[in-house]
């Protein structure tokens, strides 16, 4: 087994898009392309590299496409799978199956998206045990609140039974899933072919992944993995900070910070460094260049102060970004609560805005309307989106607009042609002609304050929020993060989580005081320190 070599770099300092594509046109003068394997964890990550290595004029000019990395900058997972594993993955519909099959898969339901970001708990059971490295029987013994993390599945027998019932409905249908991508591959494949193995954000690697890359390396001339082991905080999942934190002390170090100010990196470097002083090491990381930033103290969300008015200020008169972060349940409802009641447009990271652009235009644009404005045919169409039965004739409301010459249209146009019913004119809402639901009145209000402070209905959303496991890897300009701490969790792990989420910011921080017993961070007397240690 090769050894990696570590490259070490705290936030912002560049580590996927200048050294990883630096080290890859260097490897190029050493090593065919065909033989160098560069793999993350998210294919939007993997995408994002594909991308940037096919603009370096070595691919221009041999004329490559990105069909040509499919299996050389991929995820880990992709990587495995493509060396052996011939199933397909399991799907949605055959989590339906499932459902029809035993009872126990339906004691939580979920959507498609949700089913795919492993929010069913059994699933999420299955690879927290697998990351791990332990068997079902051991995770469940080593869990001590086994009915909170993985509720309703809190009773053994009951999981036990399931991933019978799963195992042998992916046997015979001849499906897999994520972990047996990661199973097979260290079981059965032959050791690849290979010249250069690079893995980034390599910390978030588990026990079982970090064994399938010991196997990809056998025969390998470079091997390396490129983090930051301060960054480790998918312990639940397997990763392992113990094994990053001493790969990190003897690490190449990148030290220029690219991203956060002197005022966050001073604040990261304080919030991290009872680690340092644990691992014996010592990190430089300079802040980026022209870039002070304040230090913000919040006692709520809900508390008018002079930082919350220099929040709100920067909010609705800069084009800066910003980040709404935190532990968990409950401090995301605060966070999103607010943003309500200020009728701030927001995005939660990663999904899309909670209220869409041409949702919003709906809204401004129809009172304007219905008084004999015209209006444009893409917003007529973006109006039938919305508009229910008592509004639109029947029959119509599906109409395609094949036939609809592209101009501007009053009203009363269409009231004569009979797409819209003449009551039409007496709505004078668009609220009033909407397809209702039970979300509406929340949904209504937050629209109206959004028109009411002049929302920009053209251009993207500049607020996000979003839990701390989520929004790593982002940058934006502000960070404003919850102090709560919602779980029982390490110490070190907590550092780790509370480094991540400053870290995500440019220039101002804001501190929101914790709302609970417990501070993010900070020592608590009856807490069990071991709990996630391997």
């Amino acid at each position: 087994m090769k050894q990696p070599k570590f490259v070490s770099g705290p936030p912002g300092t560049g580590k996927t898009h200048i050294y990883l594509i630096d080290k890859y046109k260097e490897l190029l003068k050493k090593y065919s392309a065909e033989k160098i394997i560069m793999l993350s964890h998210t294919n939007v990550a993997a995408d994002e590299l594909k991308d940037a290595i096919l603009k370096l004029p070595e691919m221009i000019e041999r004329g490559l496409r990105k069909k040509f990395f499919k299996y050389k900058i991929c995820t880990i997972h992709a990587f495995c799978k493509s060396k052996l594993l011939k199933k397909e993955l399991i799907t949605y519909a055959d989590y339906l199956n499932l459902c029809a099959e035993n009872s126990g898969f339906k004691a939580q339901r979920v959507t498609q998206s949700e089913f795919d970001n492993d929010k069913h708990k059994f699933f999420k059971f299955l690879s927290d045990s697998f990351g791990q490295g332990r068997t079902i029987r051991e995770h469940w013994n080593s869990l001590r609140e086994t009915s909170s993390n993985y509720y309703p599945y809190n009773n053994f027998r009951m999981i036990y039974e399931m991933k019978e019932v799963y195992d042998n409905y992916k046997k015979v249908n001849q499906v897999c899933d994520y972990n047996d991508m990661i199973k097979d591959f260290i079981d059965h494949a032959v050791v690849p072919d290979i010249d250069v193995l690079i893995v980034d954000e390599a910390q978030d690697s588990n026990v079982p992944q970090i064994k399938a890359l010991e196997k990809m390396s056998t025969n390998v001339k470079e091997y390396y993995m490129v983090g930051d082991a301060d960054q480790t905080i998918f312990e639940f999942a397997g990763a392992n900070a113990d094994y990053f934190h001493k790969l990190s002390k003897d690490a190449e170090q990148l030290e220029d910070g690219l991203r956060c100010g002197e005022t966050i990196n001073k604040l990261c470097k304080e919030i991290i460094r009872p680690i340092w002083d644990h691992y014996e090491y010592e990190r430089i990381w300079k802040p980026a260049k022209n870039v002070i930033g304040t230090h913000y103290y919040l006692p709520s969300l809900t508390t008018d102060c002079s930082a919350m008015e220099k929040l709100l200020d920067k909010i609705k008169n800069t084009k800066e970004t910003f980040l709404f972060t935190y532990r968990g349940t409950p401090s995301g409802k605060w966070a999103r609560s607010f943003l309500h009641y200020h009728g701030v447009e927001f995005c939660h990271v990663g999904s899309d805005p909670y209220v869409s652009k041409k949702e919003i235009r709906c809204h401004k644009t129809w009172p304007e309307f219905v008084k004999g404005k015209e209006v444009s045919l893409k917003q007529i169409k973006e109006f039938w989106n919305y508009m229910g039965q008592q509004v639109i004739v029947r029959g119509k409301g599906e109409s395609t607009f094949e036939d609809w010459i592209n101009k501007d249209y009053s009203i009363h146009e269409l009231i004569e042609k009979k797409y819209l019913r003449a009551e039409s004119l007496d709505f004078t809402d668009f609220y009033h002609t909407r397809i209702k639901s039970k979300t509406n009145e929340e949904k209504i209000m937050y629209i109206n304050n959004l028109i009411r402070d002049g929302v920009d209905t053209e251009g993207e959303a500049r607020v996000y929020y979003g839990n701390i496991h989520k929004v790593k890897g982002q940058t934006y300009d502000n960070v404003i993060v919850d102090e709560t701490c919602t779980r029982r969790e390490d110490y070190f792990t907590q550092l780790r989580l509370k480094y991540v989420a400053y870290s995500r910011g440019r220039v101002d921080c804001w501190t929101v005081a914790s709302q609970d017993r417990y501070t993010l961070g900070k020592k608590h007397d009856n807490f069990n320190y071991n709990y996630l240690q391997h």
